[in-house]
């Protein structure tokens, strides 16, 4: 072979060669996820974080709330209620429109083995699509969120029983599950999309902002945004604070209606930290969120007239903490003294 010929056929052996590997490497990268799905499979880790440390609160003080719920652990969503449907399946992995966004750990859910993303088609014997939406006590629902609130209110009703029957599909296999409830306090946990920093007790639910759910350190400081909350559910603060027929808007800053609002606030500050400490989570951990918190951002809702300052909040916790050392237990509990005394207000 010729020099030259051969420079060329060499050259271009070496290009060959090294084409297929090119190729290949190509072929094995997978295509980027869209910037819509991490985000909603994010908001789903909130979620289940959320719903994991509420469960352990609502469970752990189940024997000290003067009312107690039926609680299966689940916490779900509708393919309604996410504005691209098709970028919500799949990212949940929807094949009928209601289906599992999180399972608390060690809830009856767990125990039967029940998975995110699996959907549920029939609750206590009835479909899914069988189950009515009343419009008219639904009305100040937002219409993609009416149908999954009829299915939570049919489920909650369901399982008030003691155990409840569902018909749900993984891979789109069905399969069934009796699930016998757990008695917990009065509530629910979900994260609400907001760039607010703020959290909510409407008496059933306790909802967390999303940016305030990203701005904790870790589960002990997420739970005392929750037991504090939770606290307002327990000591039915909305029910007491309607009976007095307290004014909650602008005029809700001054007079006789501040100063209930505050005293609720200082109620389920001081509830929280007995809360956290009978779930197992560090009770000092309020303390460090909240100095923290303040310090950064000072005033806000939570510095308002209605809510201590934070200095005022933080030793308020150390005063309970304190109380607490020398707390007697039961079955290595603490019995929170505002759960066995009269309410203050």
């Amino acid at each position: 072979m010729k020099p030259m010929i051969r420079l060329i056929f060499l050259a271009l052996s070496a290009v060959y060669l090294l084409l297929p590997v090119h190729l290949s490497a190509q072929s094995s990268q997978q295509p980027p996820v869209p910037e819509a799905i991490q985000s909603l499979q994010a908001l789903q880790k909130l979620d289940q974080r959320l719903h994991n440390v509420g469960y352990r609160l609502a469970s752990a003080n189940a024997e000290f709330c003067p009312t107690t719920i039926s609680n299966l652990g689940l916490l779900i969503h509708d393919i309604d209620q996410y504005g691209n449907k098709s970028m919500a399946r799949r990212a949940f992995g929807f094949d009928h429109p209601i289906a599992i966004n999180a399972i608390a750990l060690g809830s009856p859910a767990a125990l039967a083995q029940l998975a995110v993303g699996d959907n549920i088609i029939d609750i206590a014997g009835q479909p899914i699509e069988n189950i009515m939406v009343d419009q008219q006590k639904l009305a100040d629902e937002k219409a993609e969120y009416r149908r999954i609130a009829a299915v939570k209110d049919h489920l909650a009703q369901s399982a008030a029983s003691g155990e409840v029957a569902l018909t749900l599909t993984r891979e789109n296999q069905k399969y069934s599950e009796i699930l016998k409830a757990a008695r917990t306090c009065p509530s629910q946990f979900q994260i609400r999309v907001s760039k607010s920093r703020e959290a909510s007790a409407d008496g059933k639910m306790v909802s967390v902002s999303s940016t305030l759910a990203e701005y904790v350190v870790d589960d002990n400081e997420l739970a005392a945004i929750a037991a504090h909350e939770l606290a307002h559910n327990i000591l039915k603060h909305r029910d007491r604070l309607n009976a007095l027929k307290v004014n909650r808007g602008f005029f809700g800053q001054f007079g006789k209606s501040a100063g209930r609002i505050k005293a609720a606030e200082i109620e389920a500050d001081r509830l929280s930290v007995w809360l956290m400490a009978n779930a197992g989570y560090d009770p000092q951990a309020a303390i460090r969120f909240w100095t923290r918190y303040g310090k950064r951002y000072g005033k806000g809702i939570f510095s308002a007239s209605t809510h201590y300052r934070w200095k005022k909040r933080v030793k308020l916790f150390a005063e309970e903490l304190k109380k607490m050392t020398n707390a007697k237990t039961r079955n290595g509990k603490f019995a929170p003294p505002l759960l066995t005394q009269e309410a203050k207000f």
